[in-house]
């Protein structure tokens, strides 16, 4: 596994990480790690509608910018009291890529004498809460499985910050994100940059640095992240909508039905993508809004296929209210 050097560049925008994970996966030759220096962000699932995630009022009056990653899942904040982090691996089973890479940093930390676990969908545990999210981002040549790292984090702006589903507080048995969430500063003896030095040290590969032209070509990539169109997202007109939380996470329903045919359909949330919605999509496209239609296009094109465990009642569920015997 190479281990990408990036102290020299310093902090850079979310946007910069994210096309620096486009780079190596166009790329992609071998496992690669590297850490994130971030400022203030929110970023957003690529299927996630920016206000119904994000307190909007709050992060302007806060100066705290909006990002869109390609992964699933659901908003996080970041502050610099937080750090992120990516591995890029050949793995394109979920399970496979948690894994191989998740054990290589809870193992880094269980040196520092930090109890760590994981649970859930995918959260990294301490004390029972959550200190690190992660996401998974598919692709033919490569996934990449990029997560936060809670250090100092100011939970009180991460709360104010996001507007966090109550269906999904709720589901997991919890009054608050507050109750759920934890920062690793008390229980270590390093700065935030000695564990970020540490972890680049101890995850076990190759420290390299870019290149001079890998480092311009992920600035050319950047553009693309910071642009309005890539962070605002497709927000959907529609006629139909409907959405509800599933153990798989967060799923909505957008459709724009004309003459009781589809002609438009998106999904929201922050669950994570296996395959292209957008191929999904098409086999939906000008078929009838019927119970019987939409269940013979399952059968032929399972939601599974495209959603991590997803099911075709699940979709079933959300658009005729229940499944039908």
């Amino acid at each position: 596994m190479k281990v990408i050097d990036l102290r020299k560049y310093g902090q850079n925008e979310i946007s910069f990480y994210l096309a620096l994970e486009e780079l190596i996966v166009e790329n992609f030759e071998e496992d690669v790690f590297f850490l994130w220096d971030i400022a203030s962000s929110i970023v957003i699932g690529r299927h996630q509608l920016i206000n119904s995630e994000v307190n909007l009022a709050f992060t302007k009056k806060h100066n705290i910018k909006i990002y869109r990653r390609p992964s699933g899942g659901g908003a996080i904040f970041a502050d610099e009291g937080c750090f992120m982090y990516t591995f890029v691996v050949s793995e394109h089973n979920y399970d496979s890529i948690y894994q191989k890479t998740l054990p290589l940093l809870m193992n880094v930390l269980r040196k520092l004498g930090l109890d760590v676990t994981f649970s859930g969908r995918n959260d990294l545990m301490f004390n029972n809460k959550k200190f690190s999210g992660t996401a998974i981002l598919q692709t033919p040549n490569a996934s990449v499985m990029h997560g936060t790292f809670l250090y100092d984090t100011d939970i009180a702006k991460l709360v104010e910050a996001l507007t966090v589903d109550q269906s999904k507080i709720l589901s997991k048995g919890i009054k608050s994100v507050s109750e759920r969430v934890i920062n690793l500063k008390p229980y270590l003896s390093l700065t935030k940059n000695q564990l970020m030095d540490y972890i680049l040290e101890n995850i076990g590969g190759e420290l390299i640095e870019l290149t001079d032209e890998q480092y311009q070509k992920t600035k050319v990539l950047e553009q693309k992240y910071l642009s309005d169109e890539w962070i605002q997202g497709k927000n959907p007109k529609f006629t139909f909508q409907n959405k509800k939380y599933f153990p798989f996470g967060n799923f909505g329903v957008y459709l724009l039905i004309k003459n009781n045919k589809i002609n438009e359909v998106v999904f929201k949330g922050d669950f994570f993508e296996k395959k292209p919605l957008e191929d999904f999509y098409q086999h939906l496209i000008d078929r009838e809004f019927d119970y019987d239609e939409i269940k013979k296009i399952l059968e032929q094109y399972p939601l599974s296929d495209y959603i991590e465990k997803a099911s075709n009642e699940h979709l079933l569920e959300l658009l005729f209210e229940e499944v039908k015997e």
